[in-house]
């Protein structure tokens, strides 16, 4: 691969998009995928979360989270930003930051009980550890610790 091609490679961030069933309501996923302190307790790669700004409405907008590697841990902070008429949560981390995470989730209306997830995931090289955590796929790995959650939850 030729240097600039490399460079390239290393700088644009990787996206993973990944969808599934859930057993519950879209507005029930939304509001529990919502609460973002609660992501240490459904994603095991998370170990804490501080809610450190909110939105006018009370939902956190700015979160710092820890997350756990093999050989440490990594801080950074992410901004959400909801939409409750389409179901749809976004974070992406501070523009400052030297990694990009960034994504989406979004809830579909299947029936009374159940619903679609869509979940997309941006990130970049310098967080590769996550990616070799779960698999090669981090997406999908936060796709089924949520979807466990719910079943335990609900």
């Amino acid at each position: 691969m030729s240097s600039a091609l490399a460079y390239l490679h290393e700088s644009l961030p990787l996206t993973s998009e990944v969808s599934t069933t859930l057993s519950v309501s879209a507005n029930v996923a939304y509001e529990v995928f919502a609460d973002a302190v609660e992501t240490p307790r459904w994603l095991p790669l998370v170990q804490s979360a501080k809610i450190m700004n909110r939105h006018d409405d009370g939902r956190p907008s700015r979160v710092g989270f820890t997350a756990k590697l093999d050989r440490g841990s990594v801080s950074y902070s992410l901004d959400y930003s909801y939409d409750p008429k389409a179901l749809c949560v976004s974070w992406r981390n501070l523009t400052s930051s030297s990694m990009i995470l960034s994504g989406e989730a979004r809830f579909i209306h299947l029936s009374s009980r159940a619903s679609l997830m869509l979940y997309r995931l941006d990130v970049d090289q310098p967080i590769g550890q996550w990616d070799e955590q779960s698999d090669g796929h981090l997406a999908s790995a936060v796709v089924a610790e949520f979807r466990e959650h719910l079943r335990r939850l609900c």
